[in-house]
């Protein structure tokens, strides 16, 4: 196979095995769009703190700030709005874009839909990764630091 059709197909394979990466669900599946650390608890009766990502982090101000009030402020739900811990087990990135976009509007639990709202509707990644992270219980309830950004070093 000549150079550029080898070189070709390598970056086809690549960026076939990179979306399908992050094509994950929410409670497991492919690799998590987050990155969580927790610590422990130092003291009886006190929770350890989690440190999140950036994009996390930032998914967790924006649902405090947008969701919270119904969803309450773990996303544990209300006596009107849904435990999205639950609501959201086997969806994936899809679905939960098509929800906050579409609204729901069943039966039970009417949500408006949010995606000509732009302090939400450019918050999806943010929001995804957040609560993904709650669903799959790698992010306890309570709030959360944000991770120090890496960068990478130049090799000496």
């Amino acid at each position: 196979m000549p150079k550029s059709k080898a070189g070709a197909a390598f970056l086809l394979l690549a960026f076939g095995i990179a979306a399908a990466q992050g094509q994950g669900s929410a409670g497991g599946g492919a690799r998590a769009p987050y990155r969580i650390e927790c610590g422990t608890a130092t003291a009886l009766g006190t929770a350890a703190v989690c440190r999140a990502d950036v994009s996390t982090y930032v998914g967790w101000r924006v649902f405090h700030a947008q969701c919270a009030s119904c969803h309450a402020a773990d996303a544990q739900g209300s006596s009107f709005a849904p435990d999205l811990t639950r609501r959201m087990r086997g969806m994936d990135s899809r679905a939960f874009f098509a929800a906050l976009d579409e609204g729901y509007l069943g039966p039970d639990d009417p949500m408006p839909p949010r995606g000509a709202n732009p302090d939400v509707s450019r918050y999806y990644n943010e929001l995804w990764s957040y609560l993904s992270a709650r669903v799959s219980g790698d992010l306890p309830p309570g709030p959360i630091e944000r991770l120090p950004s890496t960068g990478f070093a130049a090799p000496d």
